[in-house]
């Protein structure tokens, strides 16, 4: 057994402190499993500062109602530079530590919880030797979807359960805001409806991020900048070795200002050269997908072509948050139909998790010699099967807008036999037939997207579904 009494003052002070109070997430782990060996591991995932620390809080915090004692807890967080440099011996040595200051524990059973254990070198092997001796529960965070992935499928195959954790969305947001949301289905007043859309202003402009809330807005477009470069500087330079951490830092702040559009990476490669920035192409493909690794953005591929991961064609991408993408973005060139776009990718992204790629897609399809574009289909690209068409739009008042928007679900709906479909815009709300169904217009998170589908997140984005014709 290894005594190491930095580790030790660590594990005190945060006995002394206590359990933070935090704002309780939406993020169900599911009931704590009472310690014993071969538990399943508990993996939360996400961006760095959008709430996994917290949200171990908030676990801890339900098990001490429960009855748990804090000694039969350990929370240990590895992003502290006074462990570098970090070797395989540290994850033992912090257990041992434990055990050494509360022997009972091991007997008893732990609940181990620790925070980026990706930072240290054989964090699986480490925790598989736990899970198969400990008596205890186990549950870790990071800020790495394919470092966390790749080492689960090798040492815990079927034996954790990994969930993604974002920036609030915006039922929470309105919960943070009030203390409350409404009902889903509950009827709500004009005033209930303008207070609703008002924080859905607040939200497209302030974002998910507890941290800057309650910052000035300048402040907060100051420590979003923050997140990201310090997620590219530990998530992406040195985790990749990547030779040009400049290069990287200016594709993130192109793609991030991009968030809702197209994103060629011939066309960036292009602009880059011009500008006599040294670059290659499968530079840039790299840094794309080390940005998604890190859960900065996500790419959004077409829909009938996401299998074939051709990076260095034209995709959409989503920043993690509408507010990041408007703090790398200039004031002039804000786009609000953009930040709404974010917001709704990152509803539905919540609501079908990663588990194979195409879960999320956006569509381009000809009808009669005219192309059309869906903004997301939500389904499953590898059976090439539609379950949910979305569109997005601030407004609906231009008879243009109205056209274009309808055509488009009215030719994806027939071609996929679908009779429901949605059109996502600020705050209209209305029934209207078309010739595949009847396009209901509703506020974003109204309860009323179709069956009930994956975007409901409060009472304030808007809709247009389609239900079956008579």
């Amino acid at each position: 057994m290894a005594f190491n009494d930095l580790i030790a003052q660590k594990i005190k002070d945060f006995e002394q402190q206590g359990v933070p109070q935090v704002f309780e997430r939406d993020l169900d782990l599911g009931n704590p499993q009472e310690p014993k060996r071969d538990n399943i591991v508990n993996v939360i995932v996400g961006a760095r500062r959008c709430g996994k620390t917290y949200r171990l809080y908030q676990e801890m915090r339900r098990l001490q109602g429960r009855g748990v004692e804090l000694d039969r807890m350990l929370y240990f967080n590895f992003e502290d530079e006074r462990l570098r440099p970090y070797e395989p011996s540290l994850l033992a040595d912090v257990l041992d530590t434990f055990y050494a200051l509360y022997p009972a524990a091991r007997g008893e059973g732990a609940y181990l919880f620790f925070d980026e254990i990706q930072e240290i070198p054989e964090w699986g092997a480490f925790l598989r030797r736990v899970v198969d001796t400990e008596k205890a529960t186990v549950y870790v965070t990071g800020s790495s979807s394919k470092m966390l992935s790749s080492e689960l499928k090798s040492e815990f195959r079927g034996r954790s359960l990994v969930r993604e954790l974002f920036p609030l969305s915006f039922s929470e947001y309105v919960r943070y805001k009030t203390g409350g949301v409404p009902e889903s289905n509950a009827p709500f007043s004009s005033s209930d409806a303008a207070l609703l859309r008002h924080h859905l202003v607040g939200y497209l402009e302030r974002g998910g991020f507890i941290a800057t809330l309650e910052q000035t807005p300048a402040d907060a477009i100051q420590l979003l900048q923050e997140y990201a470069s310090r997620t590219v500087a530990m998530d992406v330079v040195e985790r990749y070795d990547v030779k040009n951490p400049r290069l990287a830092s200016l594709f993130l702040a192109r793609c991030m200002a991009s968030s809702g559009r197209e994103l060629s990476v011939n066309k960036v490669y292009n602009e880059f050269k011009s500008r006599q920035i040294s670059v290659s192409r499968n530079t840039l493909s790299d840094l794309l997908e080390y940005y998604e690794d890190a859960y900065l953005l996500f790419s959004v591929p077409e829909f009938t072509r996401s299998l074939a991961n051709n990076t260095r064609s034209a995709s959409k991408v989503y920043a993690v948050d509408p507010a990041m993408f408007g703090a790398f973005s200039p004031a002039s060139a804000l786009d609000q139909g953009q930040r709404l776009e974010t917001a709704v990718f990152n509803a539905l992204r919540r609501r079908t998790p990663a588990v194979r790629p195409g879960s999320v897609c956006r569509l381009l399809i000809k009808d009669k010699n005219k192309s059309h574009e869906v903004d997301f289909v939500a389904g499953d690209a590898l059976l090439v099967q539609a379950y949910g068409l979305i569109q997005v739009s601030v407004d609906m008042t231009s008879e243009k807008t109205r056209e274009r928007e309808i055509a488009a679900l009215d030719a994806a709906m027939a071609q996929f036999d679908l009779g429901e479909s949605a059109i996502v815009t600020m705050d209209e709300q209305a029934d209207i037939p078309c010739k595949h169904g009847v396009y209901m217009l509703c506020p974003h998170g109204s309860g009323s997207f179709p069956n009930r589908l994956w975007i409901c997140e409060a009472r304030t984005q808007v809709s247009w579904s389609a239900s079956p014709g008579p």
